[in-house]
């Protein structure tokens, strides 16, 4: 079960690894099974529908992401949680733009599903 201090710490872990810029240590943090819903998924491979499965397809996807955006880097806003979800506000530093990052953490601490919204 969730709580705040966990929360915290994956959401932090979440941004942290992206900044990074390890995409292998980035992908330690996902479930075999994970799902991405997200508007840049759509944008960067229309044929997807926004919705990407699958680990390994995932890992193709964020090394795509960090060969067109070389230095997208995220600044956390806020973090909360509820239920089995971790809520990450944040923005980007280049662009300045806002999103949340809702991550869904399985038993064993491993994020199964991310869907991000851009306002």
């Amino acid at each position: 079960m969730l709580n705040q201090e966990i929360a915290n710490r994956i959401g932090q872990r979440w941004v942290d690894d992206w900044n990074n810029l390890s995409v292998a240590d980035y992908m330690k943090q996902y479930a075999e099974d994970v799902v991405l819903v997200s508007t840049i998924a759509l944008r960067l491979i229309p044929e997807c529908n926004g919705t990407l499965s699958d680990k390994k397809i995932l890992l193709s996807y964020w090394e795509l992401v960090r060969e067109r955006f070389p230095h997208f880097k995220f600044v956390i806003s806020s973090i909360s949680f509820y239920e089995n979800k971790v809520v990450v506000y944040y923005s980007s530093m280049q662009e300045g733009t806002k999103a949340i990052a809702i991550l869904t953490v399985n038993p064993q601490g491993l994020i199964n599903r991310v869907e991000v919204s851009y306002v």
